[in-house]
């Protein structure tokens, strides 16, 4: 029995695309289309899922076609089925509850059809909070359309173990790719120095372990977040949760990789005392950092860093400065080496 070859679209933030494009290599042939798209063939659709540096997965059929009502013709909805019916297939089993229609013009009628043709061969009702996502566009030439249908009910940077809502927490994605820049390896021991609710510390679980993890957070809420999260992950690997302030608090020194995302004003923290902290957490780190070691700062506070990294404790040489953009947010990656 031949294996089916599943043509897919790869959402991902502005930032993370190097790295989604290594990861994705792993399930089959993948190129860039832009900044936030991969396009991934694959005969394993299953194994999509497994990606921590993308958004979302869609399998994406592209029609030659006008206009929009051209979508509803026999032979597109029989294919629009077969993908619906690719989706079922997965293991374990993705369950969905209605379809949203994402398109310009989403309200027209020829829309309005096509969104309850594709309801009905999916067998459920259209709402606009549906959690399979149907997006309509134009194609790259002007005479074709593609329809992307999302393979999960929920993106998959929304993280099953997340299951505390706790405020002002790094996109998974972003921190799976700050990973990536930093490094860490099993050999490894890694310091998040304002842990929050733990996600830099649980994305490293899903890669490698490293010999020595522990997460530091004044906020006794996010520790507890952060504890809750790592059972929820259920992946092996010890960390060992501090509450208390990492600029005073008693650490073993010897940090190989460490990483923060301090308060940067908006949920957290005040632009105004945010200078004096990030040179504080860059003096802290000097303390406690190995010999050979490497720091990643992800902060909004872009000129302040800059300003901080002019006068740094001796030792630490800038690497690069790596930008994200999200919904709005533009955070940048601070990579520092000493040795």
């Amino acid at each position: 029995m031949s294996q089916i070859t599943h043509d897919l679209v790869l959402e991902v933030l502005d930032g993370c695309g190097a790295s989604a494009l290594q990861e994705a290599r792993e399930l089959g042939a993948v190129r860039q289309i832009g900044p936030t798209e991969l396009a991934l063939r694959t005969e394993d659709l299953d194994a999509v899922r497994s990606l921590r540096r993308v958004v979302a997965a869609s399998t994406s059929l592209t029609v030659r076609a006008r206009r929009p009502r051209e979508l509803l013709e026999t032979s597109v909805q029989q294919r629009l089925a077969e993908l619906l019916e690719e989706i079922r297939r997965q293991r374990p089993r993705q369950t969905f509850h209605a379809l949203r229609l994402e398109a310009a013009g989403a309200g027209t009628p020829d829309m309005r059809r096509l969104a309850s043709s594709l309801a009905e061969l999916a067998e459920l009702p259209v709402d606009g909070e549906g959690d399979l996502v149907v997006r309509v566009r134009k194609g790259a030439t002007p005479v074709t359309w593609q329809v992307l249908l999302r393979t999960t009910p929920r993106p998959l940077a929304t993280r099953a173990w997340r299951t505390v809502n706790y405020p002002g927490a790094v996109n998974a994605t972003i921190a799976a790719t700050v990973l990536d820049l930093l490094d860490v390896g099993a050999e490894d021991s890694l310091l998040d120095m304002t842990c929050g609710s733990g996600t830099f510390l649980v994305e490293q679980l899903h890669v490698a372990a490293p010999a020595r993890a522990v997460g530091v957070d004044l906020d006794p809420a996010a520790i507890d977040a952060a504890r809750a999260h790592q059972r929820a992950a259920r992946r092996k690997g010890r960390i060992d949760w501090i509450q208390g302030d990492v600029r005073t608090a008693v650490l073993e020194p010897g940090f190989s990789r460490l990483v923060t995302n301090p308060p940067w004003g908006t949920l957290h923290g005040e632009h105004e005392t945010n200078e004096e902290l990030l040179a504080e957490l860059l003096a802290r780190a000097t303390e406690l950092a190995a010999p050979v070691a490497r720091l990643g700062v992800l902060t909004h506070e872009i000129t302040r860093m800059q300003r901080v990294l002019e006068t740094a404790p001796a030792g630490w040489r800038p690497v690069r400065e790596h930008r994200f953009f999200q919904k709005g947010h533009h955070p940048r990656l601070f990579l520092l080496e000493r040795g």
